[in-house]
């Protein structure tokens, strides 16, 4: 049975998840407004710059707030250093008088200061309530305000024996249409695609969201020493998602003037002899440009590298029910042992595997 504490935020869940795709570099919130045992107000947060999910509650209400309560899944903002106002003083000056929410907001210039205030103002407050359901809801946004760096989410399609293509270097089709529109569905969720120089050669992708709703990533290509093809499509579309080349500082003037004009901006990091880039120099850059959520389509080669240096959150394994006699295999058995799975989901004739790393 369900407290009315449980019931009034996994409301807030739900209101929140309407915010998918939307909202970064924000997090994911909702609130609801009750009074005498019935809901007078709700909201969510719509989009960055929009007003938070607080403020579109006690807009919404349907009389006055004054002694109700407010639900909300993340810890109401006091500081301005922001698009938007503060939500501390609007809750404070429409006389609500308890704040219940699910966690603390995990940015520094929060952190606790939000409750802190409102108690101060002598409003009761309530934290902690379904948690751990909170921290998975804005996992993108804890991730990056803890680890400093995004959530990075591994996706990977293989054969019943573990092959991501049939050859080096050629491109292999493998799982079917619904897993297609399921990795739409996590790009539009997540706001970077990565890839490597080789899967731009290979497969000549786009990276957009076309078998789902939601809107496009922004497109990360890592080629340390400027081999993929300046014609490639990823390079030539139009649309609101910015598409970085990372590239060694190393890399010279002639081969740079072939990327130059292409509407694609070029990000200039260290790398080693051979012009390979250090990954945890291109997760910092990404944490610069304040991608909260990365999702690594490949190829093997980039799979391993983060795979290596366990440098991801999720692994998600999308495997058919076909064989390759012979291919390419994503990763090896020692890799294999230093994962967990944790759910199984059938997509057609598809399998989909997530996967967390044993810490």
């Amino acid at each position: 049975m369900l407290t009315i504490e449980e019931k009034y935020i996994r409301r807030c869940f739900r209101l929140a998840l309407k915010g998918v795709g939307k909202v970064s570099p924000n997090p994911l919130v909702g609130a609801v407004l009750v009074k005498d045992g019935k809901v007078i107000g709700e909201g969510y947060h719509k989009g960055s710059g929009k007003p938070h999910a607080e403020i579109e509650a006690i807009s919404s209400a349907m009389e006055s707030v004054k002694g109700s309560v407010l639900y909300c899944n993340l810890e109401p903002c006091c500081h301005s250093n922001k698009k938007t106002p503060p939500c501390v003083p609007v809750i404070i000056r429409g006389g609500i008088s308890k704040v219940v929410i699910s966690n603390i907001d995990p940015n520094p210039q929060v952190s606790g200061k939000g409750l802190l205030a409102l108690e101060k103002a002598g409003i009761k407050t309530i934290k902690g309530i379904e948690e751990e359901k909170g921290r998975h809801l804005n996992r993108f946004f804890f991730t990056y305000m803890e680890k400093k760096r995004p959530y990075i989410i591994m996706k990977i399609a293989q054969t019943l024996n573990g092959m991501i293509s049939e050859k080096q270097g050629i491109s292999s089709r493998i799982t079917g249409a619904e897993s297609l529109k399921d990795v739409h569905r996590l790009r539009a969720e997540c706001d970077a695609v990565l890839i490597g120089a080789n899967t731009v050669n290979v497969d000549d992708p786009r990276l957009t969201v076309r078998e789902a709703k939601g809107q496009n990533p922004h497109r990360i290509i890592l080629d340390g020493n400027l081999n993929s093809n300046p014609q490639a499509t990823i390079f030539n579309i139009k649309d609101k998602a910015h598409t970085f080349l990372l590239v060694s500082k190393k890399t010279g003037a002639e081969k740079i003037k072939k990327y130059q004009g292409q509407g694609l901006e070029l990000k200039f990091l260290n790398g080693n002899e051979k012009d390979c880039l250090d990954l945890n120099d291109v997760i910092q850059e990404l944490y610069r440009l304040q991608i909260l959520s990365l999702l690594v389509e490949g190829g093997a080669q980039i799979f391993t590298q983060f795979l290596e240096k366990n440098l991801f959150d999720e692994l998600i394994i999308y495997q058919s029910s076909g064989l390759f006699k012979n291919g390419v295999k994503a990763f090896n058995s020692a890799t294999e042992k230093k994962l967990k799975l944790v759910s199984a989901e059938q997509f057609g004739n598809d399998v989909k595997m997530v996967y967390h790393p044993l810490l």
